[in-house]
């Protein structure tokens, strides 16, 4: 009997195995804030980044690999649905560009289908390990609508938000660093209220009853945001598993390692389970507030975001290794890239630069459509499917990454909906030379600030600018980020040649080349045909949804809102 069940077992395994290695697993790195000339198979060559260059090695390095915008929500957003972020409603009209608190109703819509969901249809196991940023909670605090565990995802480790600068010990508040005059401005919208309730009731226009009423709005209001940003660490600064939260506020100087670790777990747990997996690390390297363990303090000659980057590599080589060490290799996709371009106006205390390097491209986070904000470094590797050292220089972006593997998984894309990535494996094998995107729309909250388009002949890429960032006059910076709502529409659109000049130093002369003047007239025909399938969602950043909800906060060990995790309390700094 006991020699019966070895041998079932033992079939049941090699069905296991048989059956799994026609799907291959999916490995996806994400950073946060890389530039694209932090990397040494970029071009760095005083920053180590060994573990990132290997994949480029055994792989393809793609050299023009676009983000759909250039800062993180929308951006992750068309990474995991393929799609522009406008289309799900999370991009802004506003000065607010990314969702501000663990506790706003805002969030990728229960809608949208993402590559996890797409995996889990073809028998993976998934999980989601880091950065989340893309909302939690809807209506009540147990409702979880916008959770990673309701998007396609069997596990989630991580922060439903994001790091910020308040979290470390500087005092410093991001949202004084992207509107210094916060302080001042709530103090004269508290005594604006006052003045004009007095007013008001004095010359007759509102009765006693409303002056209270419009009093208490003036002074509440203004106290209410005040300490809502006051206290972004309390509120904003937890970490959770699966639906739990286990630590507040979060330790940042072991989380790349505690990220690394549940990562090292998930794929042995794989080994002993037979079955494909999908693993997404999000990293939140190398976004402020920027802290190491005490193994890579030091260790850069570019100080603190150095350190970071260096500790970002460690834990992409320990994943690496794992999969060597499974015999998960050959049968594993590993794709790394960023959310965005390098953050140039980043400092620390002392005004010292801590943000990314974005190469010869102009801008960086925030700025709309230049190339800085919104090009990213990204390897790909998949043995026996792509050859090692290949280099594609090819426009794609990141929501091509959910057409690519639901392909390589024999997954059905969603045929209700426009789906605007496209399949790059043909690329990335060399059977294809040329982008299957003629044209690549840039957003800037809700408007499009520039288009870029390949033509099925030749090799040029060109760009049509059509805003600019609202730099400080004579300088290529904004203060903190570059609003939206700052930018200028220029009057006579910029075109660009993106493969001779892609620093976007010098407009190409439209008015005395017919060609040129052909290229821009089809560029606009694109954009109207593009704005044309753009239908109506619900604004997932409208002021109300993003607004902190006290009835929907995360709070360990109530009322202290204080707890570590136990997993890793012994771990040293």
């Amino acid at each position: 009997m006991n020699i019966r069940w070895m041998v079932l077992s033992l079939c049941i395994g090699l069905y296991g195995v048989v059956f799994s290695s026609g799907l291959p697993n999916i490995v996806i790195f994400l950073a946060d804030d890389l530039g694209i000339g932090d990397v040494g198979c970029f071009g760095n060559t005083t920053l180590p980044t060994p573990n990132i260059d290997r994949i480029a090695s055994e792989g393809a390095r793609l050299t023009h690999h676009l983000t759909s915008s250039s800062v993180c929500t929308p951006s992750r957003t068309s990474l995991l649905t393929g799609r522009y972020p406008i289309r799900s409603g999370l991009v802004t009209s506003h000065l607010l560009p990314v969702i501000l608190f663990v506790a706003s109703a805002a969030g990728l819509p229960n809608n949208e289908t993402t590559f996890a969901e797409l995996a889990k249809t073809q028998g993976y196991s998934t999980a989601v390990i880091g950065k989340w940023h893309l909302g939690m909670s809807c209506s009540t605090y147990q409702d979880f609508c916008h959770h990673p565990l309701n998007h396609g995802f069997d596990y989630f480790y991580g922060l439903p938000l994001t790091n910020l600068k308040d979290f470390g010990n500087s005092g410093e508040s991001v949202v004084v660093s992207q509107m210094p005059a916060t302080n001042m401005t709530l103090v004269m919208s508290f005594v604006l209220g006052l003045l004009s309730s007095a007013v008001l009731h004095r010359k007759g226009f509102i009765s006693t009853k409303f002056t209270v009423l419009f009093l208490g709005l003036s002074t509440c209001l203004p106290l209410a945001l005040y300490t809502a940003y006051k206290n972004i660490t309390l509120l904003n600064s937890v970490m959770l598993k699966d639906f739990n939260v286990i630590e507040q506020p979060i330790r940042l100087d072991s989380l790349t390692r505690r990220f690394t670790q549940e990562g090292l777990e998930f794929i042995e747990r794989q080994k002993r389970n037979q079955q494909p997996f999908l693993l997404f690390l999000s990293w939140t390297h190398v976004h402020t507030y920027l802290m190491t363990g005490s193994g890579f303090s030091g260790r850069s000659q570019h100080g603190r975001y150095g350190d970071a980057v260096m500790e970002l590599d460690w834990g992409v080589g320990q994943i690496l290794t794992a999969l060597d060490k499974h015999g998960f290799t050959n049968n594993t996709m590993v794709y790394f890239t960023s959310d965005n371009g390098g953050h140039i106006e980043e400092t620390e205390e002392d005004g010292s630069r801590v943000g990314g390097y974005n190469g010869i491209y102009k801008g960086g986070k925030t700025h709309g459509a230049v190339d800085g904000g919104i090009r990213v470094p990204t390897v790909v590797r998949y043995p026996g499917r792509i050859k090692p050292g290949r280099v594609v220089d090819e426009p794609t972006s990141l929501m091509d990454f959910l057409p690519t593997v639901a392909n390589l998984m024999k997954a059905p894309v969603p045929s209700d909906r426009v789906l605007d990535g496209k399949d790059m494996m043909p690329l990335l094998t060399g059977e294809e030379r040329l982008s299957r995107h003629e044209f690549l729309f840039h957003y800037c909250g809700k408007t499009i600030h520039a288009i870029r388009y390949r033509p099925r002949q030749g090799s040029d890429v060109f760009k049509l600018v059509l805003w600019t960032p609202g730099y400080i006059p004579g300088q290529m910076r904004c203060e903190f980020v570059c609003f939206c709502g700052h930018a200028t529409r220029l009057s006579t659109p910029q075109l660009y040649n993106m493969v001779s000049d892609p620093g976007e130093l010098t407009p190409l002369n439209v008015t005395q080349h017919a060609e040129y003047q052909d290229i821009v007239r089809l560029m606009l025909k694109a954009l109207e045909e593009h704005q044309a399938s753009v239908t109506p969602v619900p604004d997932q950043y409208a002021i109300m949804n993003l607004m902190w909800r006290p009835w929907l906060q995360p709070c360990c060990n109530f009322p202290y809102c204080s707890c570590q995790d136990p997993k890793y309390a012994s771990l040293e700094p």
